[in-house]
């Protein structure tokens, strides 16, 4: 069995000051979404996967390409959600949808930044088994204190 790549392509970050319900105080939210191609990307010019039907493991932890960089002792209360939803499994020559597999429950994390150039930024995991490639749409949301910010993420 082979190891499945994954490709991410991010959304326009949201950031937005909020205030906690019940304390009061402020916030920064910080809404991460996009795609993750997961064992092939799709055609530039038409959108679709290929029909790779072949049996591969997923295991992946990966930057968010927008990820803010934090001060990770500042992130103790922080919150975070994360969402993943199918929106590609490529059809069949037959005209059928394909095998998918499962990807586990998707999972957040915080790492340090990969060149030392300080922080920790938003990773997000992903671990399962598919027998074709599969498009998932994912959202992660951060809810901290905006002090925790070290760097604010890059933006295309």
């Amino acid at each position: 069995m082979t190891d499945a790549d994954v490709h991410l392509v991010a959304q326009p970050r949201i950031d937005t000051v909020v205030t906690e319900f019940q304390s009061e105080a402020r916030r920064l939210r910080s809404d991460y979404a996009g795609f993750a191609w997961i064992g092939d990307e799709p055609d530039a010019e038409s959108g679709m996967m290929g029909q790779d039907y072949q049996h591969r493991t997923v295991d992946s932890q990966l930057f968010l390409p927008d990820t803010h960089w934090y001060n990770g002792d500042a992130l103790d209360d922080a919150e975070v959600q994360v969402t993943v939803g199918l929106v590609q499994v490529p059809g069949t020559g037959r005209g059928t949808q394909g095998l998918v597999g499962a990807i586990a429950e998707p999972e957040v994390n915080f790492f340090e930044h990969p060149d030392n150039a300080g922080g920790v930024g938003v990773c997000l995991g992903l671990r399962g088994e598919i027998w074709s490639n599969v498009g998932l749409s994912y959202r992660v949301t951060v809810v901290s204190n905006p002090d925790a910010i070290v760097r604010v993420g890059e933006t295309e």
